[in-house]
């Protein structure tokens, strides 16, 4: 496919930002999956918290028959 000459005049007026952007979200990946795939004690970090589990809830037959809300 021949480039259009708006395009190649355009790429010389402001630059090839279709390809800086590829070159930059190349380079975002890579730092990623380099954060993503670090371990954590080596990186000098705590460990991340357990999530807060929910409030238990009461047995079906706890003898109040209004639950919750009684």
């Amino acid at each position: 496919m021949h480039e259009a000459p708006i395009y190649a005049q355009l790429i010389r007026e402001r630059g090839d930002i279709p390809l800086q952007a590829r070159e930059e979200a190349r380079r975002i990946q890579r730092e990623l999956d380099r954060v993503l795939n670090m371990d954590v004690g080596s990186a000098g970090l705590a460990p991340r918290p357990a999530a807060p589990s929910a409030p238990a809830l009461p047995p079906s037959g706890s003898g109040s028959a209004g639950g919750w809300f009684s």
